[in-house]
């Protein structure tokens, strides 16, 4: 639901906006901010579940986990001359380097779980922002990392921040991760990265138009190594149960307040 400036303008009585969610870009916060309406969102609700969709995906990539199934499934291991079958190479997260974009509690959840896995971390730095220490540059960063995990929110500095240009800079076995927004990647040229071989894989759980009504070129079923789920990476019964109590939190706090 986008609530932009004319919407805030006729709701003369409004004082306060939830949103059921961490992002505020779908709201226009100047115009609320000049109205001297309230503006509150719900932080860290989805964070177990979202790390936990974040290694669902990248552990189906890297293991080959569908196609593995579908030869137990389809019959290949059954005509097989040996004892098993193998799709392929495998590989192990262990060892792996994982560049992970947004340092927040979200980028900070996935690290800790990619730690366990025994992969190797690394934190881009701020688009635009003060240099801190043990921050990485982002091309540095994309060029050398196996896995990028995207959880940055969408703004002026992170909308198409992977574009073509960001993409020709990863190694062609890499793995995307998208779990943050749809805007922050540039969709088309992700297609034809993964469709020319030129990327080992991504998990996109976002679109930059949602439904894609419209169609998307990430919606192409000859996508390879793409696993591509309908917004989902939020919604677990427990995550949802959490956002609801952090919505209802927010208004008993400014009624409290005698706003």
């Amino acid at each position: 639901v986008v609530i932009d400036a004319a919407i805030i303008r006729q709701c003369r009585r409004l004082r306060l906006i939830c949103i059921a969610a961490t992002c505020t870009n779908n709201l226009d916060l100047e115009a609320a901010a000049s109205l001297g309406i309230v503006v509150n969102n719900v932080t860290g609700y989805a964070t177990p579940w979202v790390v936990q969709h974040v290694f669902t995906g990248l552990l189906t990539l890297v293991t080959r986990f569908d196609r593995q199934r579908a030869l137990a499934r389809d019959g290949g291991w059954e005509s097989s001359s040996q004892f098993c079958v193998l799709p392929g190479s495998f590989a192990e997260l262990q060892g792996m380097r994982l560049g992970i974009i947004g340092y927040g509690e979200l980028g900070r959840a996935v690290a800790q779980v990619a730690s366990c896995f025994g992969m190797r971390v690394m934190v881009a730095a701020r688009p635009g922002g003060e240099a801190l220490k043990g921050r990485v540059p982002l091309p540095e960063l994309l060029s050398c990392a196996d896995v990028v995990s995207l959880h940055c929110p969408l703004a002026d500095n992170t909308r198409n921040l992977i574009d073509a240009e960001a993409l020709a800079l990863m190694q062609d076995h890499a793995i995307l991760i998208n779990t943050a927004r749809g805007g922050i990647v540039d969709e088309t040229a992700l297609a034809q990265a993964l469709l020319e071989g030129r990327l080992g894989g991504a998990v996109v759980d976002v679109l930059s138009t949602e439904p894609p009504v419209n169609g998307n070129p990430l919606l192409d079923s000859s996508i390879p190594n793409l696993i591509l789920t309908p917004h989902t990476a939020w919604a677990s019964a427990a995550a949802r149960q959490r956002l609801i109590e952090g919505v209802a939190a927010n208004m008993r706090a400014f009624l409290s307040a005698g706003a």
